[in-house]
């Protein structure tokens, strides 16, 4: 079940709806009630300049749990994957159609997360 340009519900207001914004040339879906955003497949990476929505790496080391709540755009279960960064930081993803769902805090850190995975990856390489 995919949602309409009318129809795109916040996963955690379940009323409120997402309207389509554009950021930096990327297209992003905001709740106005709780400030959730979400990130179609491919959307975070274009926003970050990354390759992949979330590195390779970060995302083998993520771990990965149901999430209570439900796909705005195709109505799928989300997961959520909480990165053993310090502190923790955990978002929703969608396993069917790729969308990522992330709060103002998360935004924030997301580009973190390319940062540690690099730093690891230089750990690795001066071990």
């Amino acid at each position: 079940m995919s949602a309409g340009a009318s129809d795109f519900r916040c996963p955690h207001c379940l009323t409120a709806k997402m309207l389509e914004q554009t950021w930096g040339g990327v297209a992003v879906r905001i709740c106005m009630r709780c400030g959730s955003n979400f990130f179609a497949a491919g959307s975070l990476a274009a926003f970050e300049g990354w390759g992949d929505d979330l590195p390779p790496e970060a995302e083998r080391v993520a771990a990965h749990h149901e999430a209570s709540v439900h796909c705005p755009a195709c109505g799928h279960a989300l997961e959520r994957l909480a990165f053993p960064m310090e502190p923790t930081l955990e978002l929703e993803r969608c396993p069917s159609c790729r969308g990522i769902v992330l709060d103002f805090e998360e935004i924030r850190r997301v580009p973190a997360v390319g940062r540690w995975v690099a730093e690891r990856a230089k750990a690795r390489a001066g071990q």
